[in-house]
């Protein structure tokens, strides 16, 4: 019997969580970040010129669609949005299209918004080390 695809399989003395959190590593850098790239680019293009950030359109395909739940953390406030997703149009495509970035590679149930993502970044890199 061959095991299913959502049960771990341990080799080499993995434990569970390390095969895991390895696998999707392996995911976030060959499949979903370089996807991103083209989308972040559009993204920031669109917004240092001013123009309008093109809104989610609905996915006319006949695959089969599901809804994600997303919460996004923005500067000021935080917002719960539904993403309609399918295999065309992944979750993480449509969020960097809107600004925000995914915190899981497949099914994000958190978004953080690039704004914040900057401020955080130059902060860290900007306070004064903990000793």
């Amino acid at each position: 019997m061959a095991p299913e695809a959502n049960v771990c399989v341990v080799q080499d003395k993995l434990s569970c969580h390390a095969w895991r959190k390895h696998a999707q590593a392996r995911r976030w850098g060959d499949n979903v970040l370089p996807s991103l790239i083209h989308p972040f680019m559009r993204f920031q293009r669109e917004w240092n010129t001013g123009a309008q950030v093109d809104s989610i359109e609905p996915c006319m395909c006949s695959q089969h669609h599901h809804i994600l739940k997303i919460i996004c953390v923005h500067m000021e406030y935080l917002e719960d949005i539904d993403l309609v997703v399918c295999s065309r149009r992944p979750a993480a495509i449509q969020l960097v299209s809107q600004g925000l970035f995914p915190c899981s590679p497949l099914a994000p149930t958190l978004a953080v918004s690039m704004d914040m993502l900057e401020f955080v970044s130059d902060l860290f890199v900007n306070m004064a080390p903990n000793e």
